[in-house]
């Protein structure tokens, strides 16, 4: 649904058929909802034009395989392959079917929920003018209680907020329309649907690692014992609430691929992301927000307290938001290997699985590369506001002693 998506499904779809590739068209459709046609017609692969939650003037392509991950040095490969131009030169061109998958999609989601509900909810939803706004209007008229869409035209230009439910900005009109309308929560989605975002009935916006909460105590009840896995950037209060819940909680590398990879290998059931991105194995392991939003409304009507009642006795944390600094690939690994070196030199102790998690005072401070963007991303998080300062104070330290100007290379 960006501007630039008809040319480049049409290279990609002319591309596959020289191939000798059979092509499926599914039309737009959230990238979720490619994951699931991939399954359930049993097909080799998927391909999804899309740039997620990235600026309106990006695009690109997202793999799906039946039954493996399509990333990383695959991809490279893949860049190499197209270089050099190694690909098949069919006499007889793949055939091309339209299908629309979008009914059989939202009847798949509906089957999850824990029906008859028994009292009334109010949802207010934001698709951002991304994929999701496709399917969301036949999701929710399947769905008890009262729904109200806000941005849920499609627009490639993005005319209300950037779909990026991760950022505060994007989620002010969310925010004021819960409030306005009472409603119980409001749920966001990013451009293509594989995230979600959450503000409760008092407008405070639940961050991905505290809604992996809600989910992992729902899913610890029936699997205690079991492994709840998230990454580098979530909250210690993440990692202190699954072992309180009787579960394993997990740390690994940021990426929904990475996550995905280690669920599989590793037989976890449940993960998630600071960013929105959960992973629910029942779902195949795939992250779809929609699915993520049935699963939150279950857990919303069986339990005795109004999600803004849950959240709010979540210990208070005080944390610097989401930064980012835009460098070069060549400088991202500059920065994060002098930074790990001067910290082995002064004996401190850090995680290095993706980027450097350094604990500092009350809390920590985490500097890694974006795998989406040119960007390092920078977050930082104390159990006070001296200890926050402190990790800040940190961190702009050591970026400095890497001769980088923090405040110059800062997005705003």
């Amino acid at each position: 649904m960006r501007i630039s998506s008809p040319e480049l499904a049409e290279l990609l779809t002319i591309g596959l058929r020289e191939c000798g590739i059979n092509v499926i068209l599914l039309g737009l459709v959230p990238s979720p909802a490619v994951y699931f046609a991939v399954k359930k017609l049993h097909l080799h692969a998927g391909v999804v034009v899309t740039a997620s939650h990235n600026p309106a003037e990006y695009n690109g392509f997202k793999f799906v395989l039946y039954d493996r991950l399509f990333h990383g040095s695959q991809i490279e490969d893949l860049g190499r392959l197209a270089a050099a131009g190694l690909y098949a030169d069919n006499q007889v061109p793949g055939t091309l079917t339209a299908r629309d998958i979008t009914r059989d999609y939202v009847l798949y989601l509906a089957s999850f929920l824990s029906m008859p509900f028994q009292k009334p909810i109010q949802v207010v939803w934001d698709p951002g003018n991304g994929a999701t706004s496709v399917v969301l209007k036949q999701l929710i008229e399947l769905l008890p209680g009262r729904h109200t869409i806000i941005c849920g035209e499609l627009d490639g230009t993005f005319p209300n907020h950037h779909p990026d439910p991760n950022l505060p900005e994007n989620m002010r009109m969310l925010q004021k329309e819960v409030m306005d309308l009472g409603a119980d929560c409001g749920i966001a989605f990013d451009g293509d649907g594989d995230r979600i975002g959450v503000v409760d009935g008092a407008g405070k916006i639940l961050r991905g690692d505290q809604l992996l909460i809600l989910y992992a105590r729902d899913f610890l009840k029936k699997n205690s014992g079991g492994t709840v896995m998230s990454e580098v950037k979530a909250s210690s209060f993440f990692y202190d609430d699954i072992a309180r819940h009787g579960g394993v909680p997990l740390m690994w590398k940021v990426g929904h691929t990475n996550q995905k990879e280690k669920m599989r290998q590793d037989g976890i059931q449940l993960a998630g992301e600071t960013s929105g991105h959960i992973f629910f194995m029942e779902n195949h392991g795939f992250d779809d927000g929609l699915f993520a939003a049935v699963k939150l409304l279950n857990i919303l009507e069986q339990s005795n307290s109004p999600l803004s009642e849950i959240s709010a006795r979540f210990p208070k944390l005080y944390n610097s938001g989401e930064l980012r600094l835009k460098l070069d690939a060549i400088h991202r690994t500059r920065l994060i290997g002098e930074i790990r070196r001067r910290l082995d030199e002064a004996g401190r102790e850090y995680i290095d699985l993706d980027g450097v998690r350094v604990p500092c005072g009350d809390g920590f401070w985490i500097l890694r590369g974006s795998n989406t963007q040119p960007h390092i991303t920078i977050y930082c998080e104390a159990a006070t506001p001296e200890g926050l300062r402190l990790c800040l104070d940190e961190m702009k330290c050591q970026i400095a002693a890497s001769d980088i100007d923090f405040d110059a290379h800062r997005l705003r």
